[in-house]
């Protein structure tokens, strides 16, 4: 196949990837919040194609985003359809008499689906979930701290000094080995950066240094921050996550940006309470202000800091 087929069916592939819900003929323009109604009165399928055909730039935007953000240029179609998922989620737990527009009421849920599928495709398995990527993160953690260089042929000795530390049976703890191993390919769990921002490409549980015990305990505290963090609501998590400036799922301080067609990994910003309380529609930077004090009490308390 020549090169200017290529580009044909590159073209048509793009196209036909961002005009999913498209319908031809467009259907009737009616304000969104009524097609919702609609839906619900007449419970016909055609409104929310009605809906969908509307929404798709938005759609659009919304994987394009989470595509450049976590690098993952291939998976456009999955994520959209993900943020898909996450409106069908709204629409099951939404009741329209409560008198808020589902266009506000959806967009936790999309962005729920969005970031599901994210931990999913950088964990490189696709059942894992919301609680066993915290067990993940743990075990690998323990993992490191070993210092074994464990694979396929790991020890029974350290499986089981994992297992029992992590209260789960010796067969489930070498899946999440050979899970986790996979995902440190995509994903660092630990980085280290230097004095600029730039990663040092260093794992900060491998003891490169003449102090075992400050490393130690350098690891023991990666751990509780890690456990500390999971314990918190979701709502938590992502208020934290988004002021401090780092990514909830993988913990980098950067996120990856096409330019030119090329990877880029740029810092994340921090977002101040107004910008996280906007972004949730949230109806003040109070809100915002009060769950990210809450939260750091509650870590606080988890790691009985005094």
């Amino acid at each position: 196949m020549s090169k200017e087929q290529n580009e044909v069916l590159e073209q048509q592939r793009y196209l036909l990837e961002r005009r999913m819900y498209r319908l031809d003929p467009a259907p009737p323009k009616l304000p969104l919040q009524e097609c919702i109604e609609l839906y619900f009165d007449e419970n016909k399928d055609k409104y929310l194609s009605w809906y969908l055909h509307d929404r798709e730039p938005m759609l659009n935007k919304l994987a394009q985003d989470a595509c450049q953000r976590y690098g993952l240029p291939e998976h456009f179609v999955d994520i959209k359809q993900a943020a898909v998922c996450g409106i069908l989620t709204a629409l099951q737990k939404y009741d329209p008499s409560i008198g808020t527009p589902f266009v506000a009421f959806q967009k936790q849920y999309i962005l729920d689906g969005i970031e599901d599928y994210i931990r999913t495709a950088q964990s490189g398995v696709i059942t894992m979930t919301t609680d066993t990527y915290p067990v993940l993160r743990r075990i690998m953690a323990i993992y490191h701290q070993s210092g074994d260089d464990c694979s396929d042929d790991c020890s029974d000795d350290s499986v089981q000094r994992i297992a029992d530390e992590v209260a789960m049976d010796a067969k489930s703890i070498r899946k999440y080995i050979a899970i986790g191993t996979l995902n440190e390919r995509r994903v660092d769990f630990y980085r280290q950066y230097d004095e600029g921002g730039e990663e040092t490409g260093e794992d900060v549980t491998v003891d490169t240094t003449s102090q075992p015990d400050k490393l130690y305990f350098q690891a023991v505290l990666y751990d509780a921050l890690h456990r500390a963090y999971d314990n918190l609501t979701y709502r938590e998590q992502r208020t934290v996550a988004k002021h401090l400036g780092f990514c909830g799922i993988c913990w980098s301080v950067k996120k990856a940006v096409l330019i030119n067609g090329e990877i880029e990994y740029r810092p994340i910003k921090p977002m101040t309470f107004e910008e996280i309380s906007h972004s949730a529609s949230r109806r003040s930077d109070k809100a915002s202000g009060r769950t990210y004090k809450n939260a750091l009490e509650k870590m606080r308390k988890a790691l009985c800091v005094k």
